[in-house]
């Protein structure tokens, strides 16, 4: 419907264009005198280059859009470079090119310098940048360039789209944390353990006697050539840990700061010697069950770039996931620790005083009533509750590891 207006619109206007031409014609024919061919003369240049602006193939201008990166971190700073060329110089006057950004609040952020206007003239190449400040965490997806040019007048105004979609990944900020393994206590001593001491047999930190029950390939035969006595490789212990991070995606006025806080310890924990998994608790569950590589690492936190808060009436029971149950540690970040949703991460663990869980709020406000409530009730059942502010994202797991 509106492609059939705009060419009535255009139509009309050319029609316009046409009828005023001729009548300028007939009316120095017929009046004569000097007057009269003089306003056919000065109107002919303006007639004429509305008339093959109206045939002008704008579709012809081609487009390029360079960017610094591709992935930005949440607060940061894109520039973007357009550049429009075209094979064939018809002087085009007023032009405006403008980059087409699903999310409209983009363009403010850059003070509207998405929108370029400029005289193409006889150039085959025309370039302008611009910055967008304070970038949002997210997926901003950009659509193309919408190109318009007029005449002198504003007679003939035609639009083209060049097609150039692209994609800019936003991802969170982290914030440097010291993370150490969660020592969760059991009920019944400490036999169920969440952790295991393993050798890491490529790094050997130093050579002992031999002792009955040592490996024939731990044997350090250089020493034994040179001493006749059977010496034994020492290598280096680790920790390793079972641990699942998870995401609360309900609705929240700290729901970004959330997305921080897991990113972080993310980006933390993949360091150590754990075996880490990601839950993103929502309308559909996402799961990551091992974060071991850089492309793991990075497919979460493509999913914290995209993922986004919902009403807590569309969250998908967690109870309907299956997933075993761990020896280890969950860690949940949440704006709300309400008993029914804390209760369904339970199936998650063994042992409820292994999970725990990091309520985030704002520091420059009150705690409200009810959130109160929900911490108290759900450390009367066990849970282990931290209250965070963004400012004691780095102290996280202090108090943690002395658990």
């Amino acid at each position: 419907m509106n492609k059939g207006r705009k060419l009535l619109s255009m139509t009309g206007r050319f029609a316009f264009i046409v009828s005023l031409f001729f009548s300028v014609y007939v009316f120095a024919m017929f009046q004569g005198g000097k007057v009269s061919w003089t306003i056919f003369y000065m109107l002919t240049p303006f007639l004429l280059y509305s008339i093959i602006l109206f045939v002008y193939p704008i579709n012809t201008i081609k487009a390029e859009r360079i960017t610094r990166s591709h992935v930005v971190k949440s607060g940061g700073k894109l520039t973007v470079t357009v550049k429009l060329h075209r094979s064939f110089p018809f002087p085009l006057l007023y032009t405006v090119a403008s980059e087409q950004w699903v999310d409209s609040e983009l363009a403010a952020n850059a003070n509207n310098r998405t929108k370029h206007i400029f005289i193409f003239g006889f150039k085959k190449e025309v370039e302008w940048s611009y910055e967008i400040e304070r970038m949002p965490r997210g997926e901003h997806i950009v659509e193309g360039i919408e190109i318009e040019v007029t005449d002198f007048f504003g007679w003939i105004q035609k639009r083209g789209f060049i097609d150039l979609k692209d994609t800019i990944l936003v991802f969170p900020n982290t914030t440097p944390m010291h993370y150490a393994p969660i020592n969760a206590q059991y009920d019944r001593g400490s036999l169920a353990s969440p952790f295991s001491l393993i050798k890491d047999t490529t790094m050997a930190t130093g050579v002992r006697d031999y002792q009955a029950g040592d490996r024939v390939t731990w044997i350090h035969w250089k020493s034994f050539a040179r001493t006749q006595n059977l010496m034994t490789k020492e290598f280096e212990d680790r920790q390793s840990e079972d641990l699942i991070i998870m995401l609360d995606n309900r609705e929240s006025e700290t729901f970004e700061e959330q997305v921080e806080l897991t990113a972080s310890i993310v980006e933390e924990a993949s360091g150590t010697q754990s075996n880490i998994a990601f839950v993103s608790a929502g309308a559909e569950t996402s799961v990551f069950p091992f974060i071991n590589s850089a492309d793991q690492l990075h497919d979460v936190f493509v999913h914290l770039a995209k993922v986004r808060p919902i009403p807590a009436e569309d969250v998908n029971p967690l109870e309907s996931f299956t997933f075993t149950a761990v020896a280890g540690s969950v860690v949940l970040v949440t704006g709300s620790p309400d008993w029914p949703f804390v209760q369904s991460v339970m199936g998650f663990v063994k042992n409820r005083k292994s999970v725990i869980c990091f309520v985030v709020v704002n520091k420059t406000v009150p705690v409200s009533e009810r959130l109160q409530e929900q911490i108290r009730y759900a450390e009367s059942k066990g849970i282990t509750i931290h209250v965070l502010g963004k400012m004691q994202f780095s102290d996280a797991f202090k108090e943690v590891a002395n658990l």
